[in-house]
């Protein structure tokens, strides 16, 4: 039985941990109903696995390069798209711990930048679970409810902003950090019953990308978790960015529009029609349960896991001074030069300069 384990995922930061610690435990149960044993580690990668895998980009490459240099063994990168993050000093100085990278991205971009340091890239997108999300009998309480962040990227505002002037007197839930403007407290639902209950009392669920996700087909295309999730909830879902939402569902499953007033308008008529709406829901999660659950992500990825191992196996290692050098400062660095650091460490300390003369000033002037 093959044992992998997984460094951290971002899962110490609360938040984080509630907002998608739960999607990453159906994958583990996935995993593990593949015959594979799984752990997560916190402190120190397990040494006594097969495969370490670790997440890079976004702050966490000093805490990667600590876990592969503790494990000294086969690893897997856990990557944003290459649009957002691809440091091809480091992948180079790491090549040959690691058997191959994978993200949601599907963009040709990613597999080809990364295809430029001898690592092979593979599309791993999200997946739903149908113990978790699943469709219930309950009275619909919302005309439409969003359930995102419009903070973790741009354009998210332009289409809830047609949805409010639109909306009249309707029933609109907004759940997330960042809809105040609207009138909406700052509150989040975890990943889970909860939420999949949430879904569940809306006549419309939608569903927005912002722009980073839907960049095209050449730089970035990045479906999120909400689309599967909707379609195992047995929802009727609206989602913008049509290029994305092809790739997984057709028309008769997902709608999808790349205008706010084309997507507005659709659910205006939906809501005006919503006998017209029980075929999508049907169709998605029929759709969902035949090729998008955890467990098809899980065979594929122990597929791609046991395949690049045996190469990996016979492969041999090299060392020198110099790459042992600069694995040490991936380990012990942020990602980036001296030179950057110097600059933010002294714009750190020119701005608390600054306060401390304005909280004088204002001190004296108190006195």
């Amino acid at each position: 039985m093959l044992h992998i384990d997984f460094w951290k995922l971002g899962l110490e930061n609360p938040r984080l941990n509630a907002w998608f610690g739960g999607i990453y435990r159906s994958f583990f149960q996935a995993l593990e109903r593949a015959g594979t044993k799984v752990t997560l580690s916190m402190l120190a990668p397990d040494r006594e696995a097969d495969v370490l895998v670790v997440p890079v980009g976004g702050g966490q490459d000093s805490s990667s390069a600590q876990a592969m240099s503790g494990f000294q063994g086969s690893s897997v990168l856990y990557v944003p798209s290459g649009q957002a993050w691809f440091r091809r000093d480091f992948l180079e100085r790491w090549r040959e711990y690691i058997l191959f990278a994978y993200g949601t991205d599907f963009s040709s971009l990613t597999p080809s930048l990364y295809e430029t340091v001898g690592i092979k890239y593979h599309c791993l997108p999200f997946a739903s679970d149908p113990a978790v999300m699943r469709p219930l009998d309950l009275s619909k309480l919302y005309d439409v409810v969003f359930v995102g962040n419009p903070g973790s990227g741009t354009g998210r505002h332009e289409y809830v902003e047609a949805l409010m002037k639109a909306a009249n007197n309707r029933r609109v839930l907004l759940v997330g950090p960042g809809w105040e403007r609207y009138g909406y407290p700052f509150q989040c639902v975890a990943w889970g019953d909860l939420l999949n209950l949430v879904y569940n009392t809306a006549y419309i669920c939608v569903n927005i990308l912002n722009d980073e996700q839907k960049r095209g087909a050449q730089t970035r295309l990045d479906a999120n978790h909400r689309l599967f999730d909707l379609a195992m909830a047995g929802c009727f879902q609206i989602s913008n960015a049509l290029e994305v939402v092809q790739r997984y569902f057709d028309g008769s499953e997902v709608l999808a529009f790349d205008t706010p007033e084309e997507w507005v308008t659709a659910i205006l008529y939906y809501l005006a029609h919503p006998s017209q709406t029980d075929s999508y829901r049907v169709a998605a999660r029929r759709r969902v349960l035949a090729e998008h659950t955890w467990d098809h992500r899980a065979t594929r990825f122990m597929k791609l896991v046991r395949s690049s191992l045996d190469d990996w196996r016979k492969k041999p290692r090299t060392t020198s001074l110099l790459l042992s050098a600069g694995r040490y400062r991936d380990t012990i660095l942020p990602p980036y030069g001296v030179t950057k650091m110097v600059r933010r460490a002294g714009s750190r300390l020119l701005g608390r300069l600054l306060r401390l003369r304005k909280q004088g000033s204002q001190s004296l002037w108190d006195n």
